[in-house]
C-alpha cells in the first residue's frame, strides 16, 4: 500500500497569523507606554527645577533647623505640584512638596517672583507634620555658593 505521509508543520507555520498582529501590537503599546510616560516624567522634572523647586529643596536640606527636626539625609518624598508663569520677563512660581527624614515628614511651600538670576521669596516655609511646626526661611536662606 502507499501511504501518504502528512509532514507536521511547524509551531511558526500553524500560528504566525495571530502572533504577529499580537505581538507587534503588543509591541507598539507597550513602547508608546515607555515613550509617553517619559515625556511625563521629563516635563515634571523641567517645571520642577524652573519653578525653583530644586534650588529651594538644597537650601531646605542644609538649613539646621530642619535637621534637627527631620533628621538625615533629608529627601523628597513626591513630586507636589508646581506651577510657573512667565510674563514679560519675569517668572513667578509656586511650589509645594513633602519631603521626610528619619525622624518624621513634612511640606515644603514657595511663592517666589524673579528675572533671571534675582528671585525673591514671598512665601519659603517648612512646616513640619508632627509638630505643626513652621519654620520661615525667607530671613536666612542660603546663599548659592553654600550648597
Amino acid at each position: 500500500m502507499n501511504e501518504l505521509k502528512k509532514e507536521e508543520r511547524s509551531w511558526w507555520s500553524r500560528n504566525w497569523k495571530w502572533v504577529v498582529p499580537t505581538g507587534g501590537c503588543l509591541t507598539l503599546i507597550i513602547l508608546g507606554v515607555i515613550l509617553l510616560g517619559s515625556a511625563i516624567f521629563g516635563f515634571v522634572n523641567k517645571v520642577q527645577s524652573s519653578s525653583g523647586g530644586d534650588a529651594a529643596f538644597e537650601i531646605v536640606k542644609n538649613n539646621p533647623a530642619i535637621i534637627e527636626a527631620l533628621g538625615e539625609p533629608i529627601e523628597k518624598a513626591g513630586f507636589g505640584s508646581f506651577h510657573v508663569n512667565y510674563e514679560n520677563g519675569a517668572k513667578t512660581a509656586e511650589a509645594s512638596f513633602p519631603i521626610k527624614g528619619p525622624k518624621g515628614s513634612a511640606d515644603v511651600e514657595i511663592n517666589s517672583y524673579g528675572d533671571g538670576e534675582t528671585v525673591t521669596y514671598e512665601l519659603f516655609q517648612v512646616t513640619i507634620e508632627h509638630t505643626s511646626q513652621i519654620i520661615d526661611l525667607r530671613e536666612n536662606p542660603l546663599e548659592k555658593a553654600d550648597y
